[in-house]
């Protein structure tokens, strides 16, 4: 009852922070809207922000959080600091490494790239996507260092700081936004400038806030160093895993490309409000319950690791179902409060509500996806999720084709839904297999719960 209190105390304080960080990031989305409305150029601007993107989670939240955290946690428990710190120097020396030299290729790669997202795309719109892209790549170095001092946080339990970040990104956009668009040409440069600055806060405000925990770097080269070697082992499937899902998004965009204007846009928005409980609840559980389930698996204690993910589970399920129905029964008045002003028109509203109804419709399972993968990033056990996310990826893919003709737009996010149907219900059998067991009745009659009453809501 204690490690439950704990982890549903600690997702609560991430969940507060986390919805400050969205919010902010919907007055973000407001101001982009009522500046530049749907279109060409938007579409253009969301193409070469998803590819740092997709790379910041690859490279550095996403697959580092399920590669360093669990190494980390073990160190917390069992080491010395010295031992601590020598393992963290070594680490940051060779991600900085890696990162940059990724960073200066995408920059100069940045063609090749943006053809490869965006196929459909013709001369005009592609130029400014590649500019665009060019200014905004320096922001997944940033973002990675910021990303490895957020794991030592993480590691020693402190989660509220680390995951109030984004919201600097957030604000950074939207002053220059706001305050450089009228002196630019194209106006959306400010955009890119933006995302730019907001990287570089980010990694300013982690490095302080190590600082302050205690963790002051020093330059150690030393990617011989067992456990960075453990890591990286770690770090390749889960990258790999993360980049599956990544390839998701990215057929959907780059099959959107070919759709009429203002796809990619719409799309873009949809994530946005699907990303809201997701990101407040679902996430916020997995990220305080990889530390505890990793822990565990080290001290062999498998009762208490079984039941904290079906505790997990169940409490995600319990926010993100409800969340799910209310947003599917008010996108409507949610797009038009949120976007509808300035260039964007009740048409867009419209539209957008279309995509928007089929991607709601895969929440709770990339909600459950999310937690039960952490089962498995404990147990080191990074290929299983891997695999899984392999076939999702086909399944995704061949719906996406089968579905864009007849449905446009909305096609492709029901089939981002269907493959993430597909893989959480893999995922939740392979765990059962591997544990033997971890509540799987209990978290379904929990969910079927919780949807009955959001039906009557």
């Amino acid at each position: 009852m204690s490690g439950r209190s704990d982890i549903a105390r600690s997702a609560g304080g991430v969940g507060a922070i986390t919805m400050a960080s969205r919010i902010a990031g919907f007055l973000r989305d407001a101001v982009v809207s009522h500046l530049f409305g749907a279109g060409a150029v938007t579409d253009a601007f969301n193409i070469a922000f998803t590819i740092p993107n997709l790379f910041r989670r690859l490279l550095a939240e996403g697959a580092l959080s399920i590669a360093l955290v669990p190494v980390f946690s073990q160190y917390e428990a069992t080491k010395t600091e010295t031992e601590r710190k020598r393992l963290h120097d070594s680490t940051l020396s060779a991600m900085a490494a890696v990162l940059a030299v990724v960073t200066v290729a995408g920059v100069v790669l940045s063609p090749l790239v943006v053809k490869l997202f965006a196929p459909g795309f013709l001369r005009d719109q592609f130029a400014l996507a590649v500019k665009l892209n060019r200014i905004m790549f320096p922001y997944l170095f940033c973002v990675g260092i910021a990303s490895f001092f957020v794991a030592i946080m993480n590691a020693r339990k402190s989660f509220l700081l680390p995951a109030s970040s984004p919201i600097v990104l957030n604000f950074a956009i939207i002053a220059c936004a706001i305050g450089l668009h009228y002196f630019l040409h194209p106006p959306i440069m400010a955009l890119a400038l933006g995302v730019f600055a907001g990287g570089v806060l980010q990694a300013v405000l982690m490095f302080t806030a190590a600082g302050r925990a205690g963790y002051r770097p020093s330059p150690r080269w030393e990617p011989g160093h067992p456990d960075v070697k453990k890591m990286a082992l770690l770090l390749l499937p889960a990258t790999l895993g993360i980049a599956i899902y990544q390839i998701n998004v990215m057929v959907s965009r780059a099959l959107a490309s070919f759709l009429p204007k203002a796809s990619i846009t719409y799309i873009y928005l949809s994530d946005r409000l699907f990303e809201l409980p997701l990101g407040v609840f679902a996430v916020a559980v997995a990220t305080v319950s990889l530390p505890a389930l990793s822990e565990m698996s080290a001290k062999k204690e498998w009762d208490r690791y079984r039941d904290t993910i079906s505790f997990a589970m169940r409490l995600t399920l319990f926010i993100c179902v409800p969340a799910m129905v209310g947003l599917m029964v008010l996108r409507v008045p949610v797009i038009s409060l949120l976007f509808q002003h300035g260039a964007f028109t009740a048409k867009n509203t419209a539209e957008c509500a279309a995509v928007v109804l089929t991607a709601l419709a895969g929440i709770w399972a990339v909600a459950g996806t999310r937690n039960l993968a952490q089962g498995f990033y404990a147990l080191k056990d990074t290929k299983t999720p891997v695999k899984v996310a392999f076939w999702a990826f086909v399944v995704n893919a061949a719906c996406s084709l089968l579905l864009m003709s007849p449905l446009g737009a909305p096609g492709l996010t029901l089939a981002n839904s269907i493959s993430s149907a597909f893989n959480f219900l893999a995922l939740a059998w392979l765990l059962s297999r591997k544990v033997g067991g971890w509540g799987q009745r209990r978290v379904a009659t929990s969910g079927l719960k919780s949807l009955a009453a959001a039906l009557m809501m």
